[in-house]
């Protein structure tokens, strides 16, 4: 299919779209734009992150499974 029939598809499908698939279209265009820019990750989510990542190198971690069965007797106590 060439470009041109592909934008003719689009354009046909956002005349007949509501607003949440507006809403979606813009927010994919816009991540999809803003894909190159560099994240700058703010210093308490750093912080955070530091301390995950010590706290695994030390071994201080729960397995997954025995945290799926906390959760488990959590919701249905």
């Amino acid at each position: 299919m060439s470009s041109v029939e592909l934008r003719n598809k689009v354009y046909k499908g956002l005349e007949e779209a509501d607003d949440y698939l507006l809403e979606e279209i813009l927010n994919l265009i816009e991540s999809e734009s803003k894909k190159d820019e560099i994240i700058k990750i703010p210093n308490h989510f750093k912080n955070a992150l530091d301390i995950s990542i010590a706290q695994m190198q030390s071994g201080n971690t729960i397995p997954n499974a025995v945290v799926e069965k906390e959760i488990e007797a959590w919701l249905y106590k």
